[in-house]
């Protein structure tokens, strides 16, 4: 038998230009998290060019996410109603040129608001990068094409840090520089990608009402609960995760970061198995056993003595997310219909931006030392456990790694 990436995956032999449209959706979404993971290196070499604080620096990061939270839930419109190829062009190729003329920028308020205006091309992209892996594959393949966007994207955690920072040594400029590859890329996309979108609604009003109907299926109201709950595991967990270990176990900030990196290649592991994964458990079940696994690694952490015992505690939390996201996503795609397909993920982004900052802000708002914080979080994941199983198991799969879901009615509201 002929080894191929995909038969890895469990893909199987895809024609060829899925094989292209895939391979432009991936190559999309490394090009739009290369907008944090580059970048975050280079901000030290930022500050004194620009005559900036350590705190003012922070904004390149800021301004940068900030308008997904606003434009997401607009964005999935646009693509549900007014087609998916046009918006991710648009997107990359806005992309491409607010990022790369960054590195013109003659002052710092330039650079913040070239990088708003890149923020919004990324709001555009990052949803379709989900929504056309359920729109281009079906079923067990489907999950497997999440998996590989996960392991992708891992990937890229791994990689573009340490380039980024290798550009910097250059000068701050050129990792800026590298944005410009969002262009040609738009381009193929405007001539190679087929337009998947379903037949939209007739009126916006009618669009909004089918997709308010359609998100209280208890399927996709356990991936929107699983997509918040892991977002803000994550981001309280790596926002402090190097300050504990820095403190306790006396490493250095580059060890906290080379640490950190077993989290990726854990989440590589398991997200490479998706598919088959999901070929032989209901994925509601999956996502609850890998809750469970987070929360006993993180309940693991204080006690850990050093860092050959973190070690182990951070592949187990990596492994275990790297099932619960192609899981979730696959449960977004597969249980809302192709039509409202782009207003459900878009909903879901916006849950995940709640989360991040919720994370992120989780020890000043609780009040409490790191070593509890991870106690709590752990405590919050096996007791969201226990609230999401009846969504999971309600019209659970089958044993066929597909959703049978609950039937959803799209058909125009009579009102």
């Amino acid at each position: 038998m002929r080894f191929s990436v995909s038969s890895l995956f469990d893909l199987g032999e895809l024609p060829a230009d899925l094989r292209r449209s895939l391979g432009l959706v991936y190559a999309s979404s490394v090009l739009v998290i290369m907008g944090v993971n580059l970048i975050q290196p280079v901000l030290p070499a930022m500050i004194a060019p620009f005559g900036i604080t350590d705190a003012e620096v922070g904004l390149v990061i800021a301004v940068y996410t900030a308008p997904a939270i606003v434009l997401a839930p607009l964005l999935g419109v646009a693509a549900d109603r007014y087609g998916r190829r046009p918006l991710l062009v648009g997107g990359l190729i806005l992309f491409g040129v607010a990022g790369t003329a960054v590195a013109f920028a003659p002052d710092f308020r330039w650079v913040l608001a070239l990088r708003a205006v890149q923020g919004i091309g990324f709001s555009a992209v990052i949803p379709l990068t989900i929504v056309l892996i359920g729109d281009l594959l079906e079923d067990r393949r489907e999950v497997s094409g999440q998996g590989m966007k996960v392991f992708i994207d891992r990937v890229g955690e791994l990689v573009l840090p340490p380039l980024g920072g290798v550009l910097a040594l250059v000068g701050w400029r050129w990792p800026f520089l590298s944005y410009a590859a969002a262009v040609p890329l738009g381009l193929l996309v405007l001539r190679w990608m087929p337009e998947t979108r379903g037949t939209g609604a007739a009126s916006l009003g009618r669009y909004l009402r089918d997709v308010t109907r359609v998100a209280r299926n208890p399927r996709l109201l356990l991936a929107f609960a699983a997509g918040f709950l892991r977002f803000f595991l994550d981001y309280a967990f790596f926002t402090y995760l190097p300050q504990f270990v820095v403190r306790t176990h006396g490493i250095t900030y580059a060890g906290a970061g080379l640490l950190r990196s077993l989290h990726a290649l854990g989440a590589m592991v398991t997200s490479s198995q998706a598919g088959r994964l999901a070929g032989s458990w209901d994925k509601g079940t999956l996502v609850l056993g890998a809750f469970l696994v987070s929360g006993l690694a993180l309940l693991a952490v204080p006690f850990t003595p050093d860092v050959k015992t973190m070690a182990p505690v951070l592949l187990f939390y990596g492994a275990a997310n790297g099932i619960i996201s192609p899981m979730q996503k696959s449960l977004l795609t597969q249980n809302a219909p192709l039509e409202l397909r782009g207003g459900i993920i878009s909903l879901d982004r916006l849950t995940q931006q709640i989360a991040k900052f919720a994370g992120a802000s989780s020890i000043l708002m609780l009040g409490v030392e790191i070593s509890t914080l991870f106690w709590i979080m752990a405590v919050l994941s096996f007791v969201s456990v226990g609230l999401m199983a009846p969504l999971a198991w309600s019209s659970r799969d089958r044993g066929t790694g597909t959703d049978a879901g609950t039937p959803v009615d799209v058909r125009p509201d009579p009102s």
